[in-house]
């Protein structure tokens, strides 16, 4: 154990006192929230990319006008008007104006309403515009048909329709759309913490042990300590270092919980509370010494880093699959293939931690992923630290694939 001990204490050294460390510590929830959530925020608020323009409107009746107008105020961009629509053309093309709304003479059965931009991309703001425009040309046909306004409207007005959540013990809670965006933007930022820190720390341990490798570092290592517990020290030093990262955001979000969020107004996700962020720590703990012990055996059997990265692109495949699916997962986490992925082993801690955020499975679905994890992960590290014993020292040549399964079968 000492020496184990010691070679856990260098690792972590080595990982935690460095500048890009603490960095990454302070700023890593603040970049992967700007990376997951801030671009749909912004899409939602579209006056927040506006940049103080406002929207010009040219051929628009005075009541027309008035909600078009309302409609973009609330989405936090003014309008104005242009006098002609050349006018408002030129004052597009020089970027004085995000767009311009055109109505056409005889509009709307004898003419268009055209949207005119730079871009042609501002869909919410058109859509926004679209809708308006829609309602109104509804109005106006209604009106001109002589039928009872009220009568009509009566007849087209939506039927009530509510979504709700029945949780354990019959508890019904009532969901809108931001209440699925708030857990979409959630499970985001747990996955890509998850993501990020193991595929970081594991491709870590893979060429840190392929630098010992090459430079020969380790065979003077190997002269004080066994190469299990030269393995296991690497895994766990970092480990460690990943835990005290981890400890640190978990901090910061129980600060923003209880504090910020209260004093400032701030509107909590309903999927960041204490239980969800213990289940995110679980499962980063079971899902790095999974993915660790099988980087230090690919670290070991690779001849140089340019090899490491080919062997290990199985393992990141695995890690990206539950990451582009993760639509399909918060949508539906009870179908045949959610189920299938939250139970294998090395998509698991993504996909089982994505279920429990949308709509907790039932216990003994999260009990046996658990099992089946702890389980892969002693395999997993029985197998590497085979690997590691013979492959740490093989240098000259790349291992082929009967000959790391005979180093498996070694005894």
């Amino acid at each position: 154990m000492p020496k184990i001990f010691h070679v856990l204490r260098h690792e972590f050294k080595m990982a935690a006192a460095n500048k890009i460390y603490v960095v990454l510590t302070i700023l890593g929830p603040f970049l992967i929230f700007a990376v997951t959530v801030l671009p749909s925020l912004l899409t939602q608020s579209p006056g927040a990319m506006a940049s103080g323009k406002p929207v010009a409107i040219v051929g628009a009746p005075p009541a027309l006008y008035g909600s078009l107008s309302a409609s973009f105020k609330s989405m936090g961009i003014e309008a104005g008007t242009a006098a002609t629509e050349a006018e408002g053309k030129k004052a597009v093309l020089e970027a004085k104006i995000i767009g311009l709304v055109s109505i056409e003479a005889g509009w709307p059965d004898n003419g268009k309403a055209v949207w005119y931009s730079k871009t042609g991309s501002e869909a919410s703001i058109y859509s926004a515009a679209q809708a308006v425009l829609a309602a109104a040309a509804r109005e106006t046909r209604i009106a001109a048909s002589g039928m009872d306004p009220e009568l009509v409207r009566k007849i087209l007005a939506p039927s009530a329709f509510e979504v709700r959540k029945i949780e354990a013990g019959g508890k019904e809670v009532t969901k809108n759309e931001q209440s699925f965006l708030q857990i979409l933007f959630t499970a985001m930022t747990f996955v890509m913490l998850l993501y990020m820190t193991v595929l970081l720390y594991g491709q870590l341990i893979g060429r840190s042990v392929v630098t010992e490798k090459t430079s020969k570092t380790v065979e003077i290592m190997l002269s004080s300590v066994t190469s299990r517990d030269l393995m296991f020290g690497k895994i766990l030093g970092l480990g460690l270092a990943g835990l005290l990262q981890y400890g640190v955001w978990l901090s910061m979000a129980m600060v923003l919980i209880k504090l910020a969020g209260p004093l400032f107004g701030l509107a909590v996700p309903a999927g960041l509370t204490a239980s969800n962020l213990l289940w995110l720590v679980l499962f980063f703990v079971l899902a790095f010494f999974l993915y660790a012990s099988a980087y230090a055996a690919l670290g070991a059997a690779s001849e140089d880093e340019q090899h490491l990265g080919q062997l290990a692109w199985p393992l990141l495949i695995f890690l990206m699959v539950p990451l582009v699916m993760i639509g399909s997962f918060v949508t539906n986490p009870e179908s045949g293939i959610s189920v299938a992925l939250s139970l294998f082993p090395m998509t698991s801690p993504i996909v089982m931690l994505i279920r429990i955020l949308v709509s907790p499975p039932p216990a003994w679905q999260i009990l046996l992923c658990i099992a089946i994890l702890v389980v892969s992960v002693a395999a997993m590290a029985t197998l590497a630290a085979k690997v590691f014993r013979v492959g740490i020292l093989m240098t000259g040549k790349r291992a082929k694939l009967k000959e790391v399964l005979h180093w498996i079968a070694v005894k």
